[in-house]
């Protein structure tokens, strides 16, 4: 393409031999937005990875918060005429149970509560037991994870 302004000599866009890309530069462009995009893939990778395990950690703490809502529902009355007690271990065994991930399709992770009851004191009035509750589950087959909440119940 050839363009004239008044009083100037006829120049030639681009010049030649100037005329385009080298093949290292189209090579060295493809590698830094293969880079750019690899990296945004991986991110994308890592941001939902770790809003599953969150949300599975979520679920761990509701079950262990529903298991130490069970413990508080039991009857333990020491002081009455006929003394009453159905806060002991045995009454909570080892549970098995679904974290739910709502939306998530097929794919479900079991987890078990440990329920532990001890008694911390008998002297003072009243006795007080401590009620430690853990949620075990583990993620894509990884290490176990554990949920932990603890009460004290006097």
């Amino acid at each position: 393409m050839k363009t004239r302004f008044l009083n100037q000599k006829a120049v030639q866009f681009p010049p030649r031999g100037r005329a385009g890309m080298t093949l290292v530069e189209v090579v060295v462009a493809l590698a830094l937005a293969g880079l750019m995009v690899a990296g945004l893939v991986t991110g994308y990778i890592f941001c939902t990875k770790s809003a599953v395990k969150d949300s599975l950690y979520m679920a761990a703490n509701a079950r262990a918060m529903e298991r130490l809502e069970e413990t508080r529902s039991a009857i333990w009355a020491p002081y009455r005429a006929t003394p009453k007690d159905d806060l002991v271990t045995n009454n909570f065994p080892d549970k098995v149970v679904t974290l739910d991930l709502s939306g998530s399709g097929s794919v479900t992770n079991s987890a078990t509560l440990k329920t532990e009851i001890s008694q911390i004191s008998d002297s003072p009035l009243p006795p007080v037991r401590r009620i430690p509750v853990d949620c075990i589950w583990q993620f894509r087959g990884g290490d176990f994870i554990t949920n932990s909440i603890e009460t004290c119940r006097a």
